[in-house]
């Protein structure tokens, strides 16, 4: 269900508690009112927690900290891991799971965007020197964060009305905004199912509505008020984006050898999304006429967009189980015109896989397949031309480091490393991408996943002498019978 308390749909500001035998979130239908205002009333009826950094942040500061979660999360790339405020019913596909991390996600980084600002109902209270009691807090809670959604789907107006007054009697306008909330996401992010190739960009529209949600959750709670102005900047902006990755994924399915059904499941997906007239329009000339990559880095201004940018197109590129040239040339010379190192690209694809190996229900909804093993499997097909183009300068390099080679040498011999052991084959590869940044991928959380991958290209006869000795010859038969020499194996181990 909803979570363990929050606001009853249908029942106006009645606690969750009293109807838990009758009301089940997994009952409801996925995307309807009830059930989105159930997934909000489950988040607002959590405590608050305590502040993450002490004293007053500034709004860098409160970006910083709402991109970690968000790349954390998974909603930096248009998926969500599980979140406790949503249950569904076991059979529920990937798709509909995927939409409920979505709407949840929207919630919980606008509830941390108030906590940040310090707003009054987010916050926790010493004990005992609360006016308000934790229901009454709640209820506000869920009422401005149910504004601020509503804010971000073009109602405002009536949203700054809920947002200013949290605890009024709004009940029914609570009711009306939570409906077209409710139906906007659903039309435009419920896709069960679905073309394979298209859903890269379904989960890049998904990224850029949790952007656009943050964006305006932390103008709105800092003010203190919601603003018309700010709300149709933010959606100004977030047509620029979706415009922007249109283009980019369009350019990345032309480099690809098989790209046009690509593109078609392109424009199926924009046709679910049933967008208004003119941004429908604007979309699918982005879908036809995509510019150069030069042309989009001049309009992609900030590094949280370019990350954005690339991550998306990366993301595209290695959902479907392996690199062609033409996606491997496409994608570097993208990072390159977006001033990312190969150093830099690479955490990037360290940071979207770990996510993923993670998280292998956020993948099953970005992938028709049964098996998610497909993210995985093209970054090692990445990681073995990179390595394969380095190699001479990563031997050299290894041959430097004595204890590096000892190690991998002990690793490919079919030992076990300890944590202590692998710790420091990780910190001696991170030193060693500072000269060779196709090693950088092993600086990433989950990076040493691909150690093996590693092992095997690396041919180990090149490393120290010690580790050069060919494996004894299995004795023949008659050799059996004669005792041991002294140079044997069986002696010089004993």
């Amino acid at each position: 269900m909803a979570g363990r308390r929050g606001w009853a749909p249908g029942v106006p500001g009645k606690p969750i508690e009293s109807l838990l035998h009758q009301t089940r979130q997994a009952e409801l239908p996925v995307g309807s009112r009830d059930w989105l205002m159930a997934v909000i009333g489950a988040v607002a009826a959590e405590r608050p927690a305590p502040p993450l950094l002490a004293g007053p942040l500034t709004t860098g500061e409160r970006r910083s900290v709402l991109e970690a979660t968000l790349l954390q999360s998974g909603l930096a790339y248009g998926t969500g891991a599980a979140d406790r405020a949503v249950e569904l019913p076991a059979g529920a596909g990937p798709g509909l799971r995927a939409f409920a991390q979505l709407v949840a996600g929207l919630t919980r980084v606008s509830a941390q965007a108030a906590a940040l600002c310090g707003s009054a109902h987010f916050v926790p209270m010493a004990q005992g020197k609360d006016p308000v009691p934790h229901s009454q807090r709640a209820q506000a809670r869920r009422t401005q964060l149910l504004a601020v959604l509503s804010a971000v789907a073009g109602e405002a107006k009536a949203a700054a009305v809920l947002f200013a007054d949290p605890l009024g009697a709004h009940e029914a306008l609570v009711h009306r905004l939570a409906g077209k909330v409710a139906l906007r996401l659903s039309r435009r992010y419920l896709a069960d199912g679905g073309p394979f190739a298209g859903l890269p960009l379904h989960n890049g529209l998904c990224a850029i509505e949790v952007r656009a949600c943050t964006t305006l959750a932390l103008a709105s709670f800092r003010q203190g008020r919601i603003s018309a102005a700010a709300a149709r900047i933010t959606e100004h902006a977030a047509l620029g984006w979706r415009t922007l990755l249109v283009e980019l994924l369009a350019g990345l399915a032309r480099a690809q050898e098989h790209g046009t059904g690509t593109q078609r499941s392109m424009a199926q997906v924009l046709r679910t999304q049933r967008l208004p007239a003119g941004e429908a329009r604007l979309l699918r000339r982005a879908l036809a006429d995509a510019r150069p990559p030069e042309a989009l880095a001049a309009e992609l201004r900030g590094p949280a967009q370019r990350r954005f940018a690339l991550e998306q197109v990366l993301l595209a590129s290695l959902v479907d189980d392996h690199f062609d040239p033409g996606e491997v040339a496409f994608v570097d010379h993208l990072a390159t015109v977006l001033g990312f190192t190969l150093e830099e690209l690479g955490q990037i694809e360290a940071g979207v896989t770990g996510f993923y190996a993670k998280h292998r229900d956020a993948l099953a909804a970005l992938r028709r397949a049964e098996l998610p093993e497909g993210l995985p499997h093209a970054l090692t097909t990445r990681l073995q031309e990179t390595v394969s183009d380095n190699l001479d300068r990563i031997l050299q390099e290894i041959r430097k480091t004595g204890e590096l080679a000892e190690l991998l040498a002990k690793a490919t011999s079919g030992s076990t490393l300890s944590e202590l052991e692998r710790k420091k084959v990780r910190d001696q590869l991170i030193d060693l991408a500072k000269t060779i940044p196709a090693l950088a991928i092993f600086a990433a959380p989950g990076g040493m996943l691909l150690l093996p991958v590693l092992l095997k290209l690396l041919p180990f006869n090149l490393l120290p002498s010690s580790f050069n000795d060919p494996p004894p010859r299995a004795p023949d038969r008659a050799q059996l019978a004669l005792p041991a020499p002294k140079s044997s194996l069986r002696q010089s181990g004993s």
